[in-house]
């Protein structure tokens, strides 16, 4: 199977993060001069996923949220499923502030997205052993 590998400050993980850490996010985006081109609006789009061949298909169509903004000439667009217009903007708002020139801010919003890249790890770790848990061996059961 291939698994795609993420680029160590994909903005991703936002459509992960509790609303606290979205609205730290924009508290962050406040303190440059983005502006909005597109407000969050709902739409819908097609879903392309793949099987467990590697072959695409579409599965329908998703409702999502998203947002367009620039920052010093750069655009960033932010896409997230649901109705999650906060969501779609920090997302944008993430993208623009990557690419930006204010290193400081920058970094900011790159250690935000890390620590939740790495608390949502952690979640997923913790899921994974309970789950673990549970599994049964019916092969093993059969004989007694």
């Amino acid at each position: 199977m291939n698994h795609r590998q993420e680029p160590k400050h994909c903005t991703a993980i936002v459509n992960d993060m509790p609303r606290e850490s979205i609205r730290e996010l924009l508290e962050l985006a406040e303190k440059a001069p983005i502006n909005i081109i597109s407000t969050p609006k709902a739409g819908l789009n097609m879903m392309h996923v793949l099987d467990a061949f590697d072959s695409e298909f579409l599965l329908g169509e998703v409702l999502v949220s998203s947002a367009e903004v620039t920052l010093d000439g750069n655009r960033g667009f932010g896409m997230v499923t649901g109705d999650e217009p906060e969501r779609s903007l920090a997302r944008a708002c993430a993208e623009v502030l990557l690419v930006g020139n204010d290193e400081l801010l920058k970094n900011r919003v790159k250690n935000l997205l890390e620590r939740e890249r790495q608390e949502l790890r952690e979640l997923r770790r913790h899921e994974e052993q309970l789950i673990a848990g549970t599994k049964v061996s019916f092969n093993l059961m059969a004989g007694q």
